[in-house]
């Protein structure tokens, strides 16, 4: 079966919007309560990219320790209304800095949740190497991570 070059075109067109500049993955599609949870940016492009990340951020460990945890990762969790914000990322704490990943560079980004639904992971970055991310500056890009449970 030959296909024309307008149907290669077409299903290139609908890939291109996976392959984005930065990748965050989350190793696992579920997780329990208090379980590290090891997200990995990367980058995929060819330029720098910058982000903000709270160095003031803790994960609870239990109901009744917390580690420390620095991350540029927000988290948003599923509910009947929608998407709702988790309190924690780069919004939150005192102690932030702007951080660069060079292209084809990672970066580990552990955290722990107490909630327990469907949740996502999201990351604001801007393009090029930048120290003032922790302002939110103008052209901000977002990544979402896939869907993943905290049971």
């Amino acid at each position: 079966m030959k296909t024309s070059p307008a149907v290669g075109v077409v299903l290139l067109w609908f890939c291109v919007p996976a392959f984005g500049q930065v990748e965050i993955r989350i190793p696992q599609q579920r997780y329990k309560q208090y379980d590290r949870i090891e997200v990995v940016l990367t980058n995929r492009g060819t330029e720098d990219v910058s982000f903000c990340v709270e160095y003031g951020q803790r994960s609870f460990l239990d109901a009744d320790h917390v580690e420390a945890t620095p991350t540029p990762v927000y988290v948003k969790r599923n509910t009947k209304r929608g998407w709702d914000t988790l309190l924690n990322g780069p919004d939150v704490g005192s102690m932030r800095h702007s951080v660069t990943l060079g292209p084809g560079e990672s970066q580990h980004c552990p955290f722990r949740l107490s909630d327990t639904c469907s949740m996502r992971a999201m990351v604001d970055y801007w393009m090029g190497e930048s120290d003032r991310t922790c302002e939110s500056p103008k052209e901000r890009k977002i990544v979402k991570s896939r869907v993943f449970l905290i049971e």
